[in-house]
């Protein structure tokens, strides 16, 4: 599979030579790196010591959040706060279905519609999305165990807030000051003319997220919870190059996660030397999401990869299992995706006059 700038592994590794070959330790990308790598080890730690359920999300929050200056990380965070708060509040609901699976999958379904739909509509996009993933998360952390859903919003809320509340301070301290760019005018999401391609995309999504814990229930497969996450990020890359999407963020989690992985195994219980492998590895990751190269997205991914496999839980942990459960729900995310493509959303497409309440329309025009 290749694209119009030649192959994909091609392509990719011409890219990450082209990122790892520029890093250094100076000029404004290695100091938005070091930013970025120091707010998530500072968030990691903020929430291990406030005792919070799960620190990998504080750190994954950080990572995210820092921008190449104090307003667009400040703006990124509140419509990350707003997300994730509105998105904890319609899961937790939701999770009060979980046994009522019909309407617990139609949830499911009709807020990834909306989240994928809405974020590319949205001036706010941003917070439809982060609203959709933050839904997603909440019910399928209560499928287990529904009586923990009101700790999983509570918790993953309290997380992400810690995430905001240190990269906004790093950003406030150590980052450039600039005038705030307006993001570029979006038509909303409701207002016609609908956009009918994209519509066909958020329904695809939608439904092959809602058929994940089926599959993984049946088939007792781990990761669940990553798997409709990266379902859901890829189908968003949909109109772009869902391929090369799927494919970054494939090597991004095996390059993250397996240096993640080495680490634990060396680093034992050793606390110092556990913070001095994640931020060296993360600020490298960092370089190359904040190199604005065609590889970018693979540093992005690495990242989260990395903070997932190194934060186990409140101390360092050889256990490699937690890790490789999350990875291989993401390369389940990324299977679901491509037989999604291929067989739902062809009917889909075929569906859309009827669900627009038409009899007769040109299919939509297909992107390039």
């Amino acid at each position: 599979m290749g694209t119009s700038r030649g192959p994909l592994h091609h392509r990719l590794s011409t890219g990450l030579r082209r990122e790892l070959g520029t890093i250094s330790f100076s000029g404004p990308v290695a100091s938005l790196a070091c930013r970025t790598s120091l707010a998530a080890v500072l968030a990691v730690l903020a929430a291990l010591w406030l005792h919070l359920e799960n620190p990998v999300w504080a750190g994954i929050t950080a990572f995210g959040i820092i921008q190449q200056d104090i307003a667009a990380s400040v703006s990124r965070s509140i419509d990350r706060c707003l997300g994730t708060i509105v998105g904890a509040a319609v899961g937790y609901f939701g999770s009060h279905f979980v046994a009522q699976h019909l309407i617990f999958m139609l949830i499911c379904t009709c807020s990834i519609i909306f989240g994928i739909y809405g974020q590319e509509r949205s001036r706010h996009g941003y917070a439809v999305l982060l609203g959709a993933v933050t839904v997603i998360l909440v019910m399928f952390g209560s499928m287990s165990n529904p009586d923990s859903a009101l700790d999983v919003a509570v918790y993953r809320s309290l997380e992400i807030m810690v995430g905001v509340v240190v990269a906004c301070f790093m950003d406030y301290v150590f980052g450039p000051t600039g005038p705030r760019v307006p993001p570029p005018p979006k038509p909303g999401i409701f207002t016609r003319p609908l956009d009918e391609g994209l519509l066909v995309i958020a329904i695809t999504g939608g439904i092959a997220a809602a058929a994940i814990p089926i599959i993984w229930e049946g088939l007792q497969l781990p990761g669940l919870s990553q798997t409709p996450i990266t379902a859901f990020v890829i189908m968003i890359g949909m109109r772009r190059e869902p391929a090369w999407t799927a494919v970054n963020r494939l090597a991004g989690c095996v390059l993250g996660g397996g240096f993640g992985l080495l680490c634990m195994r060396i680093v034992d219980d050793d606390i110092v030397l556990w913070l001095t492998f994640m931020f060296i590895g993360l600020y490298v990751v960092a370089h190359i999401k904040h190199g604005k190269g065609d590889a970018n997205y693979v540093g992005y991914q690495a990242g989260i990869a990395m903070i997932m496999a190194m934060v186990q839980g409140f101390a360092p942990s050889p256990d490699i299992m937690p890790a490789i459960n999350r990875l291989v729900g993401i390369f389940g995310g990324i299977v679901v995706v491509l037989v999604a493509q291929a067989l739902v959303m062809p009917l889909v497409a075929r569906a859309m006059p009827y669900i627009l309440g038409r009899t007769q329309s040109a299919p939509p025009a297909r992107d390039a």
